[in-house]
Protein backbone atom coordinates (compact mmCIF):
# COMPACT_ATOMS: atom_id res chain seq x y z
CA UNK A 1 0.00 0.00 0.00
CA UNK A 2 1.97 3.39 -0.85
CA UNK A 3 0.73 5.69 2.31
CA UNK A 4 2.35 9.29 0.36
CA UNK A 5 1.44 11.75 2.89
CA UNK A 6 0.14 9.88 5.84
CA UNK A 7 3.28 9.05 7.15
CA UNK A 8 5.90 11.88 7.24
CA UNK A 9 7.80 10.99 9.68
CA UNK A 10 9.32 7.18 11.04
CA UNK A 11 8.40 9.16 14.64
CA UNK A 12 4.90 8.36 13.25
CA UNK A 13 4.75 5.00 13.25
CA UNK A 14 6.11 4.36 17.19
CA UNK A 15 3.49 7.69 17.62
CA UNK A 16 0.91 7.25 15.13
CA UNK A 17 -1.19 10.22 17.08
CA UNK A 18 1.71 12.78 16.32
CA UNK A 19 0.83 15.16 13.89
CA UNK A 20 3.43 17.01 11.35
CA UNK A 21 3.26 20.78 10.04
CA UNK A 22 1.51 19.52 7.31
CA UNK A 23 -1.66 18.03 8.57
CA UNK A 24 -4.58 20.46 7.54
CA UNK A 25 -7.20 17.93 9.60
CA UNK A 26 -4.97 16.88 12.80
CA UNK A 27 -7.83 14.59 13.94
CA UNK A 28 -8.16 12.92 10.72
CA UNK A 29 -4.77 12.85 10.13
CA UNK A 30 -3.61 10.33 13.32
CA UNK A 31 -7.14 8.88 12.68
CA UNK A 32 -6.02 7.66 9.06
CA UNK A 33 -2.67 6.90 10.08
CA UNK A 34 -3.42 4.35 12.74
CA UNK A 35 -6.29 2.94 10.94
CA UNK A 36 -3.62 2.57 7.70
CA UNK A 37 -0.69 1.04 10.09
CA UNK A 38 -3.31 -1.32 11.85
CA UNK A 39 -4.79 -2.44 8.33
CA UNK A 40 -0.67 -3.06 6.89
CA UNK A 41 0.07 -5.02 10.22
CA UNK A 42 -3.15 -7.03 10.61
CA UNK A 43 -3.09 -8.29 6.95
CA UNK A 44 0.51 -7.98 6.14
CA UNK A 45 0.43 -5.68 3.66
CA UNK A 46 3.86 -4.24 2.18
CA UNK A 47 3.51 0.03 3.21
CA UNK A 48 5.51 2.06 0.58
CA UNK A 49 6.41 5.44 1.82
CA UNK A 50 7.34 8.51 0.15
CA UNK A 51 9.43 10.70 2.87
CA UNK A 52 11.53 8.26 4.79
CA UNK A 53 14.86 7.66 3.52
CA UNK A 54 16.29 4.00 2.86
CA UNK A 55 14.59 1.17 1.09
CA UNK A 56 10.60 3.00 1.08
CA UNK A 57 8.96 -0.60 1.34
CA UNK A 58 8.53 -2.28 4.99
CA UNK A 59 6.47 -4.84 6.64
CA UNK A 60 4.92 -3.31 9.85
CA UNK A 61 3.95 -5.32 13.48
CA UNK A 62 1.70 -3.58 16.08
CA UNK A 63 3.02 -3.48 19.61
CA UNK A 64 0.12 -2.27 21.59
CA UNK A 65 -1.02 0.97 20.36
CA UNK A 66 2.06 1.43 18.43
CA UNK A 67 3.83 0.24 15.18
CA UNK A 68 7.15 -1.52 14.20
CA UNK A 69 9.26 -2.43 11.10
CA UNK A 70 9.32 -5.97 11.67
CA UNK A 71 11.67 -5.70 7.71
CA UNK A 72 12.24 -4.17 5.04
CA UNK A 73 11.60 -5.30 1.52
CA UNK A 74 14.58 -6.26 -0.82
CA UNK A 75 15.54 -4.69 -4.06
CA UNK A 76 15.97 -6.90 -7.24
Amino acid sequence: MFVGDILHSPVQMVEPDCNSCFCEDPCRGHNTRRRILEQAADRRELVITAHFGGHGVMEVNRQGSRFTVSGWAAFR
